[in-house]
């Protein structure tokens, strides 16, 4: 049984003010109290202020005396229990065991008052659930001494009642009412601890909507919602009382097939794919086709964490989608799909603990003017580049964590990085003639993000550098998905003198119809042109067309993967303004680039 303190002083402050104020009793506490007969004649003028029942027990556990809180609670007046045994009046029962508490004399022993949470009923009915505080007193008159217990009930029923809600609510999805993500991960926890004991088996289903977002958009958010509380009922309607079925997340939900093998749990997922397929939902007189991708895993002796097994149906699950939704996979270790799945989430782990221990930096390559004049001219414009390390300190490769963070949408948070590194950077720039520029690359997922432009702004303000240092690079792929994001970007921020660029021309299907729309200032040719174009005539026919029609709209034309002389000459040739590769410069770290302008 527990014990609790916090009650108890307000009891003994009201106890000690009462006594000192009628001013005859004189009450001194140490290691038990000692009174005189005057406590039992007067009890009444004692606690009848007190607000809670009140009830003293001899150490017969006969009743003595009730307060008036005690005769509203137990339905009889203090003539009626006076002699009585306690316990043919009302029954103390423990809360977690429904045990009679009767043993007062151990809760005596002790040199302080304790209190400990029961439940008070009468005739077998439970009244409420009561904080007990139990004084002991002892009372000397006419060489006479007896114990006196004081038994003071606080009514906490109301306040149980709230934290037993916010304990489902901890556990339950406000939607769907089914277990939520963190109740399902304990679940999942206690039975792969009971595997490991008794070697039970269970099988765990991991399940989203196909394309929910999709109809989500179409539908609006209340709706979607009536979609997820529709599908929730199916799953819940389905499974055995023994089975445990989770929302796991927005679209996705998991269930437990708790002591089956996986026969059975396959027959039992197939037949809930089967009720979501014939499932109507009907908004606005269309009806929506739904059905779910799901994984499933074995859970057993093997298992080694919740988390695990979560991920591992999540990866599955994934896996089911990519491949046309609709359909049910096993999760297998040795699976080539679930390999590439792991080694993402590999990918992203350390893309997520790259930042935080910020094991980023900027490096940046130059991008020269070709004409030989200009040519001979140092440096001045640059492309800024990210590197990442891996704990070890050895640079991770673009191409491998890039893709990543545009799968798994980190690209926002790796461009806000770029752009207040560089920001920072550049504020140390003091030679302005000529300008240096400084190319930040820009994924679609900021463009398509209101507060990225806000955010820009903001730290070029707050940096004080001039705007007209930054050029923006925008891929002609991001830029035909979002052009009007992109046309607001642009439009904003070279009214403040910064410059942008078009990246990778020439690889869309509509690239110069866009390049009509957009109000760039360089025109990138994709590196595959470049690479080959000393042997492709074709390649050489596309580039010039591509340097054609930019300087007929005033665009400077920059060339990537410039290798060696030969390239540099032929594309002098044919009036490309400006170069960038190996051939002209290596990338190195952006601090020692801009020592030169310092």
């Amino acid at each position: 049984m527990e014990y609790f303190s916090s009650y108890s002083g307000l009891l003994l402050a009201l106890l000690l003010a009462s006594v000192l104020t009628i001013g005859w009793f004189l009450f001194r506490w140490k290691k038990s109290a000692v009174i005189d007969k005057a406590i039992i004649d007067y009890k009444q003028d004692v606690f009848r202020i007190i607000p809670y029942p009140i009830v003293l027990l001899n150490k017969k556990e006969a009743c003595l005396y009730i307060n008036p809180a005690a005769e509203k609670i137990l339905k009889l007046k203090l003539r009626q229990i006076i002699g009585k045994d306690y316990k043919n009046i009302f029954s103390l029962l423990d809360s977690t065991t429904d045990l009679p508490l009767t043993n007062f004399q151990r809760l005596a022993e002790d040199e302080h008052w304790k209190e400990c949470e029961l439940k008070l009923t009468l005739d077998d009915e439970k009244i409420m659930v009561t904080e007990l505080s139990v004084i002991p007193m002892r009372y000397d008159y006419q060489q006479q001494v007896d114990d006196i217990y004081v038994l003071s009930l606080k009514d906490i029923t109301h306040q149980r009642a709230l934290e037993i809600q916010l304990s489902l609510l901890e556990k339950r999805d406000g939607l769907t009412h089914l277990h939520n993500r963190k109740a399902f991960e304990i679940v999942l926890t206690t039975v792969i601890n009971d595997s490991r004991k008794h070697g039970a088996t269970h099988v765990f289903f991991y399940l989203s909507i196909d394309q929910f977002r999709n109809i989500k958009d179409s539908i609006g958010s209340t709706d979607g919602d009536e979609l997820i509380k529709g599908v929730a009922k199916l799953l819940r309607q389905n499974i055995q009382h023994i089975d445990i079925v989770a929302r796991l997340n927005i679209d996705e939900f998991g269930i437990l097939f708790r002591e089956k093998n996986i026969l059975k749990a396959i027959k039992i997922m197939k037949f809930i794919n089967q009720q979501i397929d014939e499932f109507n939902f009907i908004r606005k007189g269309m009806t929506y086709p739904i059905t779910v991708s799901g994984g499933f895993v074995l859970v057993d002796k093997n298992s080694n964490s919740a988390a695990q097994v979560l991920s591992e149906g999540d990866l599955t699950c994934r896996i089911a989608r990519k491949k046309g939704g609709g359909r049910i996979l096993a999760y297998r270790e040795d699976n080539a799909d679930i390999q590439q799945a792991q080694d993402n989430l590999k990918g992203v782990w350390n893309l997520k603990q790259a930042f935080k221990d910020n094991r980023f930096s900027l490096f940046a390559q130059p991008i020269h003017p070709l004409a030989p004049k200009k040519y001979a001219l140092a440096y001045s414009h640059y492309e800024i580049l990210i590197r990442m390390y891996d704990e070890e300190g050895n640079i991770v490769p673009p191409d491998e964590f890039i893709p990543i963070a545009e799968n798994y949408s980190m690209m926002p948070t790796l461009d806000r990085w770029v752009v207040r590194e560089a920001i920072r950077q550049l504020k140390a720039v003091t030679q302005m003639n000529p300008i240096p520029v400084f190319a930040i690359n820009l994924s679609g997922t900021s463009l398509d993000d209101e507060r990225f432009l806000p955010f820009v702004l903001e730290e070029i303000e707050s940096a004080g550098i001039d705007p007209r240092m930054l050029c923006f690079e925008i891929t002609e792929q991001i830029a035909v998905s979002n052009l009007q994001l992109a046309e607001k970007f642009i439009e904003t921020l070279r009214l403040r003198g910064s410059s942008f660029s078009l990246d990778d021309f020439g690889t869309g299907v509509s690239s110069y119809g866009y390049l009509r729309s957009l109000n760039v200032d360089y025109l990138k040719i994709d590196g595959i042109f470049i690479k080959d174009i000393l042997s492709d005539d074709i390649t050489q026919a596309m580039v010039k067309s591509i340097v054609q029609v930019g300087h007929r709209m005033g665009l400077k034309i920059i060339a990537e993967y410039v290798e060696n002389e030969q390239i540099i000459e032929w594309l002098r040739k044919i009036s490309i303004d400006y170069g960038q590769g190996y051939g002209i410069a290596k990338p190195e770290p952006l601090s020692e680039m801009i020592k030169p302008h310092c």
